[in-house]
Order: structure tokens, then sequence, then C-alpha cells
């Protein structure tokens, strides 16, 4: 029996006109019916077509009452087999039974249903001229075709009138005697007409299936807007439905807390506590008392200012005092050069001289009339406010002119003591004495010599010795954090090999800090802070230097940290790191804080003093840089261990989490089985 070929794919659905349909070219023939009557009904496919929608020529969806498609409404032998057997009475209902209210066509509703072939295998819909037998019919439920309409000359227009009234090849008049009161035959090859364009919709289903290569899942790729999207449901934070996540979220919050609050305590303790009793040991702030003044028998100041410097130094911690030591002149054969000398060296953090014939140069303006007579000469004080300058500017000036306001006075009296003496039997030298009067009002003072101090220009070279290492040490926090979430995010944490990993870990940081300490660099130089005073111009590349292996001294060891604790807990290390870039001298602090001596910032900070305000002699840069080198070595020996950790404790993670997939999906499935027996 041949087929009837489907329309070509993408040809709107149309039902022709009557004048281009011919009935008698759509006839069955009765005695077929007949003989089809007796044999079994073929096979169906009822829900093949339940969600493909219909187009007419404008393109617009057309569906039935109930939601269904076209190609479901019209049957085709079942249609034929309907009209055939069952009466006419019985297919039409009532309309208060069959039709949806408000119907245009106000007419009576017939059950049909939708049968059409398989088509997997091809693009076309066969349609036969077969029947099926009453009972099967009725066996299924029909969805509601209108095929009367009482009241065809009140009619208005409507979506079926306007279905009837399209034509896609004639442009003629139009008959439309045979739209009120359809005939077996209309009817007939309406259904014929719906299951072709079924059959169509069924092929272009498969092609797509056929092109996307998803064979096997009928409809092929599924629109967007079809899918089904599960979006949880919300409810309030007391809502009894989420007690569990509630819970597991209020536990993490509150080992949070406890964790950052047992952190502060430490971090912030270790930071006070370097400046809690910080006056207290300000007496470890040497200070040389040197007596140059000659002769000794007759100075006015050697005996009142060693005296005095004596008793200071022996007073309890108690009373702030800087840490007084009394110097043997001899030590000092080049006299004020070996001073300075000592200060430059960092022996002492100042040095008090008397000046030598300081007392005779007094008698001498008082007896002949010196009128250039400076009594600020007298004595000279000594110290290198680069060399920490918040601390000797703030400390130093006021605490030795505190201590020098007591014998300067003794000194003083007991000069004019002597001189009152003297001119009680030389009335000349009251008379020569009148010309140096700042020789008998001020009698003796003190001149203040800053060796390496921080030019009004330079001011800018102090940020370096304070902030400035914390923004480095968070440059490579940042540095280190996003590497790693880079490796976590690309799996490279899991698909390297270790040699490759080593590689990475290392490679890639000394590649990098090379540049960031060439721009910090490049920026402290920028601000015109000097770098050619001492070194010349080696000061740059030496500076470069310095924060070259300084930053891979401060990130190796975050790299370190990270293997060990994760990405999670490394800010928390960092706040730990950068607490040690900010102290005062270690020799204000408590002997817990020797442990700075081995911190890359301190070394850091003091070589480059060096470089921009020669604070220290020159070879005390290799001491620097060595111990800058020591802390390298010792975190290439830690760094390499700490990724063996890492990648031992993800291996083991990763083996632990796919068991517990694999417990899981034998759970799932001993239930299943449980479940089936049960049934």
């Amino acid at each position: 029996m041949s087929t009837p070929k489907s329309p070509t794919l993408g040809r709107p659905l149309s039902f022709p006109h009557p004048n281009q349909v011919h009935p008698e070219d759509l006839q069955v023939d009765s005695d077929v019916l007949r003989d089809e009557d007796n044999k079994a009904p073929r096979p169906t496919s009822t829900n093949q077509f339940t969600s493909m929608p219909v187009r007419d020529e404008s393109g617009s969806l057309r569906e039935t009452e109930d939601n269904h498609s076209l190609a479901n409404t019209f049957g085709t032998a079942d249609l034929l087999q309907r009209g055939k057997d069952v009466g006419h009475g019985d297919m039409v209902r009532s309309k208060s039974e069959g039709m949806a209210p408000n119907h245009p066509n106000g007419g009576d509703i017939m059950n049909y249903p939708a049968e059409t072939e398989d088509t997997s295998q091809g693009g076309s819909v066969p349609v036969e001229d077969s029947t099926q037998s009453e009972d099967h019919l009725k066996s299924h439920q029909y969805p509601a075709v209108v095929i009367s309409d009482p009241h065809p000359h009140e009619r208005k227009s409507s979506s079926s009138e306007t279905m009837h009234h399209r034509s896609s090849s004639s442009s003629g008049p139009r008959d439309q005697s045979g739209l009120n009161d359809p005939s077996d035959e209309r009817l007939k090859e309406a259904g014929i007409l719906a299951a072709s364009a079924a059959g169509a919709g069924t092929a272009a289903r498969h092609l797509i299936v056929s092109r996307d290569g998803t064979v096997g899942q009928e409809g092929g790729r599924e629109p967007i807007g079809y899918r089904n999207v599960d979006v949880p449901s919300k409810w309030g934070f007391t809502s009894s439905n989420i007690k569990e996540a509630r819970t597991k979220a209020l536990k993490k919050a509150v080992m949070l807390l406890a964790f950052i609050t047992l952190w502060l305590w430490i971090c912030l303790s270790i930071f006070w506590g370097s400046t809690y009793r910080l006056t207290s040991f300000m007496p470890s702030l040497t200070v040389h008392v040197i007596p140059f003044d000659t002769p000794t028998s007759t100075s006015y100041l050697n005996g009142p200012i060693t005296q005095q410097m004596t008793y200071v130094a022996n007073e309890p911690p108690s009373i702030v005092h800087l840490g007084y030591q009394i110097k043997d002149p001899s030590n000092y054969p080049d006299g004020l050069n070996d001073v300075r000398r000592s200060v430059i060296a960092q022996e002492c953090w100042a040095a008090i001289v008397v000046n030598a014939n300081a007392s005779s140069a007094w008698t001498n303006a008082l007896q002949n009339g010196d009128a250039s007579y400076d009594p600020s000469g007298a004595i000279g004080i000594y110290y290198s406010s680069a060399r920490f300058y918040q601390v000797v500017l703030l400390y130093f000036d006021s605490l030795i002119t505190r201590d020098l306001a007591n014998p300067l006075a003794s000194a003083r009296s007991a000069a004019l003591k002597a001189f009152m003496g003297s001119s009680a039997t030389n009335t000349a030298l009251l008379t020569n004495a009148a010309r140096a009067p700042q020789a008998i009002g001020v009698g003796f003072g003190y001149t203040i010599f800053d060796v390496r101090p921080i030019q009004n220009y330079a001011w800018a070279g102090a940020a370096p010795m304070e902030a400035s290492l914390i923004y480095f040490i968070i440059f490579a926090f940042y540095l280190c954090l996003f590497g790693g979430m880079a490796r976590m995010k690309s799996g490279l944490n899991t698909r390297l090999k270790m040699s490759s990993m080593f590689a990475i870990r290392l490679g890639w940081p000394l590649l990098a800090y090379f540049f960031i300490s060439l721009w910090e660099t490049l920026i402290i130089r920028a601000w015109q802070i000097p770098l050619t005073n001492h070194l010349g111009r080696a000061g740059f590349v030496t500076l470069w230097a310095l924060n070259y292996v300084t930053i891979i001294a401060a990130g190796f060891a975050m790299e370190t940290v990270l293997a060990l604790v994760g990405l999670s807990w490394l800010p928390f290390f960092l706040i730990l790191w950068i607490i040690p870039s900010s102290f005062y001298p270690i020799e204000m602090m408590p002997n817990f804080y020797r442990f700075l001596r081995w911190m890359p910032f301190l070394h850091n900070v003091e070589a480059y003093k060096i470089i921009a305000f020669g604070t220290n002699l020159q070879h005390r840069l290799g001491l620097h840089f060595g111990v800058l080198f020591a802390v390298i070595g010792v975190e290439l020996v830690c760094l390499p261990l700490a990724l063996i950790f890492e990648r031992w404790s993800t291996d083991k993670s990763k083996r632990q989490e796919i068991e517990q997939q694999e417990k899981e999906k034998q759970e799932k499935k001993k239930n299943g089985e449980n479940d089936q027996q049960d049934a």
C-alpha cells in the first residue's frame, strides 16, 4: 500500500480551500474499510506528538482548547473507522458536556483519537485506510473537535474561519459553502492533512536528533525555555527547614570568632609587649661620656659631669634615663674623629665629649676680655638621628639636656668663684671680663652634632624605615594568594608532577619578585631620596639587590605556610608576619624579642639606612645581606618539604572523597534493592 508523502519540512500547515482539494481524490473504498474492520488494530504511539505544536501560515501556534496540538486532535485511520462504525448520534455530544464556554461556533463537539505511525526511520507518516475494533476505539479518550454550527448565519469571524479562508496558491474567489456543515469526506480530508503535518513535525525532530548527534534522545536539543531549573526555596533564618544548615553555619562562625580572638591576643600582645616597658629599657641605649678637658686638676667640667652621669646611670629603671658610660680619653687617640667614628659604627647611641681646654678657654676669655668666646664650644654631643630618628630625636635631646643641667651649673659656679677670688687682688680682670659677658652669664654650654642626619630635603627617605615594608609584604602576599588560587582553579595542584610543581612554586615568585623590587626601588629614587651620597652610583643597584633578597625572604615564608595550612589560613600568617616590620630598636625591648635579629625586615631597614644615610660603616652591609641569604637558605629547605606535605594531603583528601562517593552509591543501590523487595 502506497504511503502519502509528507510535506516539505518547514512548510506552514494550511487547510486547503474546497475548490483546490477534490473530495473524490480522497475517497476511501468502503470495501477496503470493511475488510480492514476484521483485522487487529495496528500499534500506535499516542504520546509521540504530545509536545509538537503545529504552525499555520501566519507562523502562530495553532492549539486546541485543552493545549494539545492539532496533530493530536485530528486522527486519520481512527477518524475514518469512527465515521464508519459509530453512528452520528453516538459521536455528537451535548454542548454543555464537551464544548468550552464562549466557543465562537457554538456547535457540537465530536471526539476523535490521534493515531500516527512511528517515524523514527523516516520523515513521513504513512496513513492507511484501516480500521480498528469498536472496543479498541471506546478505550480511548478523544479530544474535542467542532463539527457543526447550529447558527451559521449569526457566526462572526474566528480563528477557525480564518484558517479555512487561507489559501497557499489561489487568489480568486473562494467558495465557502462547505464550512458550516462538514461532510464525512471533509472530515476524512482534515484527518489526513493533520496526520501529514504531524509526520512533517516528527521528521523535523528526528532531523535535529541526527544533526546534533543525540541519537536515542527523542526531540534532540531541548529549547532553553522548556528546561526545568530547580531554585532552592527561601526560608527565614529561624525556620526549622534550615535547622541543619543554620547549626553548621553557627558552629563555624563561633569557631572562627574563637580563633580570631586567640590570634588577636597573640599578635597584638607581641606588638604591644614591645612598647609596654619602652622607657624602662632606655638604659640599654648607651651614651659614652669622654672627658677631654685638660688639665684634669684644674678642669671645672670633668668632675661634675662624670659624677653626675655615674649617678644617673645607677638610678633604677623606674626613672627614665640613658645608659651613660664613662670612657677613658686614651681610647680615642685621634680625638674627635675617633668619637665620630664610634657613633657612626654604632658602638654607642651617642657621645658626650668635654672638649679639650674647655676650662682654660673660659679662664683666658675672662682674663683677656675675648669677646669671641663661645660657651657652647665647651661640650659636644654627638649622635646619628638617621639611625632611628623616632628614638633619637624624641628622647636624646631632652634626656641629655636634663642630665647636663646640674653639672653645668656646678661647673659654672665653681669657675665664677675661682675667678672672683683672683679678681679681688687684680682689678684689671673685672675690666677685661666685662668685654666677654657671655663667659660670665653662661659660662659653659654644649653643641649638638648630628653626624648622620636626615636632611630637610630627604625626609621622604623616612618612609622605607616604617610603613614601606608593610606594603612590600602585602604585595608579596597577594602574589602568593592569587597564585595559589590560580593553581587551584586550573587544577595544576593535582595534575602537575612534583618536579614541575617545584619549578613553578620557586621560579614564578623569583621572576615576579625581581620586578616588584625594581618598582619599589624606582619609587624611592623618584622621590629624590639620596642614594649616591655614600655609595655613589652603586647605591641604586645595591638597594635594588637589597629589596630583592628581602622580598624573597618574606615571600618564600608565605609560600611555605601556604603549602602547610592552605589558602583559608594564610591571611592569619600575614598578620603575624607584618608585626616584626614596625618595631622599636631591639635594645629597647625585653629579651624575648631577640628573635627579631633573624627577621629579614630588621636587616632590610638597617642596610637601607647605610645606603641612603650612611648610618654605619660600609662593611656592615655584608652582615645584613648575609643574614638575609641565611633566611632564604632555610626557606629553600622548608619549602620543598612543605610542598611534599601539600601533595600528600591533597591526594589523601581526594582518595577519601572518592571512597565516600563509592560508599554513598553502594548505600543507595542497597536501599533501592530493599525497596524493590518490599514492593
